[in-house]
């Protein structure tokens, strides 16, 4: 579609500068049950977000569809929103970064791969589950993939467009011993499809995970050293990172509020942000234009930065970090793309030292059970014993709780095993000198 004819209208009509967005997506999914095809969905998206400056403030425009009235509604919609806008004088719009870090990222012979291989693989995967021990009461499998292309444009010549894909096998066993169910689940994320290769060994995971809790109890309340598998860890991280956004800061809402350059976590927690990553989660720019880049958001336990947008960069004095996302029709801030350096020591290595501990697999209910503001949270829990440096008997109907600013000050270290998860957050096992496990 020619964007210049949209940026020609916006002028006549009195829009002194404009930007153009436009995202598409296409989504295959595919789930069974009991042998049976439970869902087959493709879904295809688009969006189109314009903004322009009119009489100096700021307007825009959304709307799902690219037809010979779109440009007119959008402009229309300019001017309307611009017109509610009590921000007078503040507007601008983003020319350019200087520099730009493009790389090709899609796997055309992903797309390529025919369905009916997909399916075939997923039937298989399934039938692997089952076959793996005669307690599998039930299976979900499901494989999901996703294309994503964005393009942005502004009357300034900015022209930027990306496009990446991925998939997902993920898995979903419940186990029946007597009385006793117990369930488990894992998947395999990777734009690269020779990696499905590896699904008759996930299935294998997935079933010894469920039946090793079998006799689950709970353990004495008190104060372990405790370790957190790494999707666990993941979800702790997560939380900690969004307390790193300049606009909860801004609003003292964040606990990492006044805490830049000083010491916040141990020395062995160091966090990157890698858009740049060649991966699934790769991007080199952001939702205002602006050049993605690499940055150490937390170094040896020393706070480094924030995540802005041009918005809060302008607050703060500081230039835009590459965080500027869409969300619900104002410019947010996100991040993705995580990567936590993990250790050199095997899972072995790292529990070796612990005479009585525990290590958790599973938690519950960590986003309605943890305080943004404090950090304070309270989940419930699945894990293991860890007796005389290895893994015991398994653990049920426990409570995690504690601080987050506190359970990463004690932070002894990381496993070599790190794993990138769906919440794009690469990171490994993690070993917490003391956190408070309510059990019996």
């Amino acid at each position: 579609m020619n964007f210049n004819k949209f940026f020609a209208l916006a002028k006549e009509a009195g829009i002194d500068a404009s930007q153009i967005q436009i995202g598409r997506s296409k989504s295959t999914s595919i789930s069974l049950f009991r042998h049976e095809i439970d869902n087959y969905t493709v879904a295809e998206t688009q969006s189109v977000i314009a903004c322009g400056i009119y009489q100096g403030k700021m307007g825009t425009g959304r709307t799902e569809k690219l037809g010979p009235d779109t440009f007119k509604y959008l402009i229309k919609s300019i001017i309307d929103s611009a017109s509610y806008n009590e921000k007078e004088g503040e507007a601008d719009l983003f020319k350019g970064s200087e520099k730009y870090r493009k790389k090709n990222v899609f796997n055309a012979e992903l797309a390529g791969i025919p369905i009916e291989k997909k399916l075939a693989d997923l039937k298989a995967f399934e039938d692997a589950i089952y076959a793996e021990d005669k307690r599998v009461e039930e299976v979900e499998v499901e494989f999901s993939e996703l294309e994503s292309e964005a393009e942005f444009y502004n009357s300034f010549g900015l022209k930027l467009k990306q496009k990446r894909n991925y998939y997902y096998f993920s898995g979903y066993a419940t186990t029946r011993d007597g009385e006793e169910t117990k369930t488990n689940s894992d998947i395999i994320l990777d734009s690269d499809y020779s990696k499905a290769a590896e699904l008759p060994s996930l299935a294998k995971k997935i079933v010894k995970g469920a039946v090793d809790k079998y006799g689950g109890e709970p353990c004495e309340s008190k104060k372990y050293p405790t370790v957190l598998k790494n999707e666990i860890a993941a979800a702790f991280i997560g939380a900690f990172l969004s307390s790193a956004i300049a606009e909860e800061v801004q609003k003292h809402s964040s606990l990492l509020e006044g805490k830049l350059q000083t010491k916040v976590a141990s020395s062995k927690l160091t966090i990157e942000e890698r858009p740049l990553e060649k991966n699934v989660f790769f991007s080199y720019f952001d939702d205002e234009g602006v050049a993605t880049k690499n940055k150490v958001v937390v170094k040896n336990g020393v706070l480094k930065t924030y995540f802005y947008n041009r918005e809060t960069a302008k607050k703060d004095g500081v230039e835009s970090t590459g965080n500027g996302a869409w969300a619900g029709g104002k410019m947010d801030t996100s991040f993705g793309n995580v990567f936590v350096k993990p250790g050199k020591a095997s899972f072995e290595e790292l529990i070796a030292p612990i005479k009585d501990g525990v290590y958790i697999t599973e938690i519950m209910g960590l986003g309605t059970g943890m305080n943004t503001r404090s950090g304070d949270f309270s989940c419930q829990a699945e894990g293991y014993r860890i007796v005389d440096g290895k893994l015991g008997e398994p653990l049920n109907l426990i409570t995690l709780s504690g601080n987050l600013l506190k359970m990463f000050k004690d932070l002894k270290g990381f496993d070599d095993n790190a794993k990138m998860t769906l919440g794009s957050i690469s990171i490994a096992d993690a070993y917490i000198k003391s956190m408070n496990i309510g059990g019996k």
